[in-house]
């Protein structure tokens, strides 16, 4: 009962913002350009920082693609609502080389709010990006999502919720356990590398971007994952996707499922995709375990 009261005071609260039958798309195309990658993800900085907000990390996931990781005061205000709004406290602007041009796209805030149960009105962030980089049109699904069915959203029955996270650690102090993961991610365990550190004091929560460019094991590798893998099926592409993030809230370390993060920013993904990427969730927790310190889990593939 307790939690279906949240999902309920979750998804009242959400759609007292936004419509409950309004269907959000993952992404937003905030436009198409030709020339130098380089040139243009500096004009995009530059746009952005002009714009007030804070550009707090960048990352190559893989040759020809680009990430910005954004916030701003506005942003960490509406994350620090929930217990675990961390996850919804940094947006992510790719600039991606396709189709013989480039394609700058970002995070559809209102499909990042309810996608992380998030209370706060992604209307305010919604214009402001809108008005630094364009809105072209949102893609990532064919019908999209309503904020109702993402509140619970799961890819198929069996597969995890937004709630169903990886617990990674436990620490006796937010502080320790903050130290621990920024102390891993400084030394590359297991090839990670940090992108980007956002904090929440108010609530004690901190969110890590971690870059998995680097990462040995194929199957929690950014490129196999995304470009070997899930982005051929899409002709505007899902760079922004990336990169993975951990959560510290409180003293436990926590990261989204990725067969929920994976399947909530690709809803029609096919299941025969899915299955190239069937040992990924395993791989993915271990590398993520390693980073947050604490012990190897057992694979269940």
């Amino acid at each position: 009962m307790r939690i279906i009261k949240t999902l309920l005071l979750s998804l009242l609260a959400f759609t007292t913002l936004v419509r409950a039958d309004e269907a959000l798309m993952p992404y937003v195309l905030a436009y198409s350009a030709k020339g130098d990658a380089v040139a243009e993800t500096n004009k995009v900085r530059d746009k952005l920082t002009t714009a007030g907000f804070n550009v707090v990390g960048s990352y190559v996931p893989y040759p020809g693609a680009t990430v910005l990781a954004v916030t701003s005061e506005a942003m960490r205000q509406a994350a620090s609502k929930d217990r675990t709004g961390g996850f919804g406290a940094v947006e992510h602007v790719a600039i991606t080389e396709a189709e013989g041009g480039l394609q700058v796209s970002y995070l559809n805030p209102g499909y990042l709010y309810a996608a992380n149960r998030m209370a706060a009105n992604p209307a305010a962030l919604t214009a402001a990006l809108k008005a630094t980089l364009g809105a072209e049109k949102t893609f990532g699904a064919s019908k999209g999502l309503t904020p109702k069915q993402l509140i619970n959203y799961n890819y198929m029955m069996g597969m995890e919720h937004f709630d169903d996270y990886y617990k990674l650690g436990n620490y006796k102090s937010y502080e320790e356990a903050v130290k621990a993961v920024e102390a891993n991610l400084a030394k590359g365990v297991a090839g990670t590398a940090q992108v980007y550190k956002v904090e929440l004091p108010v609530v004690q929560q901190t969110v890590f971007g971690v870059s998995f460019a680097g990462v040995g094991n194929k199957n929690a590798n950014d490129k196999h994952m995304m470009f070997d893998t899930v982005e051929p099926n899409y002709a505007l592409k899902t760079t922004a996707y990336m990169p993975y993030q951990i959560v510290v809230s409180g003293n436990e370390v926590l990261a989204q499922h990725m067969r929920y993060r994976m399947a909530v920013w690709h809803p029609e993904l096919t299941m025969g995709t899915f299955g190239k990427l069937m040992s990924s969730p395993g791989a993915i927790e271990e590398v993520l375990r390693e980073v947050a310190g604490g012990k190897k889990a057992a694979s269940r593939f």
